[in-house]
């Protein structure tokens, strides 16, 4: 028997609708893993006619391979548990601790548009291309807040300018937005393990910090602290040759205790940074968190297969 076309609309449910792929692949490269107790988890996303379909939550382990949360098995494939054949976007979220919600975050850490299935994943917070070409950040070594006191300490504080002026020592900084935000570090690179000391966070290469020179506060109008017995950091010898100096880009809210996996530029503090302007070199191409996705699954049909069509026209 001949099988019309209005046979098959006769059929409840449209037999032949096809489902299409629902499963993502994910692999990266330079995506740090996640304390998951405190910075929380993962959670990829196809976006399919503007809105976001959830691939699953995740971490990933030293390969940059994604894993079960809880530090189990590696997750070859994810099934988003719909079709998203015609997604055009992938995103990789940070997602709080106890997320539920079936929403991304505003922490996109990665993403890229889909083509012929397959997504080439960047870093995505924003001015990325700015970042990239970001030639150099400077400092000076100095404590001002304790000048009138102890003029002979200068290499116990670190500032992010440059003399004479003073003048920013970050040129063209992008703005990141309400979602992430700079943060300036010195981390004692001397042990087994780097021992970080914030500087204290902000928006801008110029105007105070979150906690300006320290507890005490004072200094110039530009991210810096002074790690002297006057402020309440402990003192810290910076032209030992024991430090480094880490720009980082922080999430908000940031609940981790150190630099986070964005370090847009570092540099060893020299033991001949005293009285002069150093630099830090760019590392976003080298060190920020690149990946792939890829779009796949087979074609099913819904509710009835071409076998039960013929049986019923039979």
């Amino acid at each position: 028997m001949l099988i019309t076309g209005a046979m098959l609309l006769a059929i409840s449910g449209g037999a032949l609708a096809q489902t299409g792929p629902n499963n993502l692949t994910l692999s990266f490269d330079n995506l740090a893993t996640l304390n998951e107790d405190v910075e929380g988890h993962y959670e990829g996303w196809a976006i399919v006619d503007g809105s976001p379909v959830s691939t699953g939550k995740f971490n990933v382990n030293g390969d940059g391979m994604p894993v079960e949360l809880g530090g189990g098995a590696v997750i070859d494939e994810f099934d988003a548990g719909q079709n998203i054949m015609y997604a055009t976007d992938i995103k990789i979220s940070i997602e709080p601790v106890g997320d539920v919600d079936a929403l991304p975050s505003g922490l996109i850490i990665v993403e890229g548009s889909v083509l012929s299935f397959m997504a080439e994943l960047k870093t995505a917070v924003p001015g990325l291309d700015m970042l990239e070409t970001m030639t150099s950040g400077a400092y000076i070594l100095a404590t001002p807040s304790d000048n009138d006191s102890d003029p002979s300490n200068d290499d116990q504080g670190i500032w992010w300018l440059t003399m004479p002026g003073p003048e920013a020592g970050f040129q063209y900084l992008p703005d990141l937005g309400a979602n992430w935000v700079y943060e300036g570090w010195v981390v004692d690179v001397s042990g087994g393990s780097p021992v970080p000391y914030s500087t204290g966070t902000f928006s801008s290469a110029s105007g105070f910090d979150s906690d300006a020179a320290g507890c005490m506060g004072g200094g110039p109008p530009f991210p810096g602290q002074d790690f002297v017995a006057y402020q309440c950091d402990g003192v810290l010898d910076l032209d030992s040759g024991d430090f480094a100096a880490v720009l980082s880009i922080e999430p908000v809210p940031d609940n981790g205790a150190g630099p986070f996996l964005l370090k847009p530029l570092a540099g060893g503090i020299p033991t001949d940074a005293l009285g002069q302007p150093n630099s830090m070199g760019n590392q976003v191409l080298d060190t920020f968190p690149t990946g792939m996705g890829a779009v796949f699954g087979s074609v099913a049909t819904e509710e009835a297969s071409w076998g039960a069509i013929k049986t019923l026209y039979r």
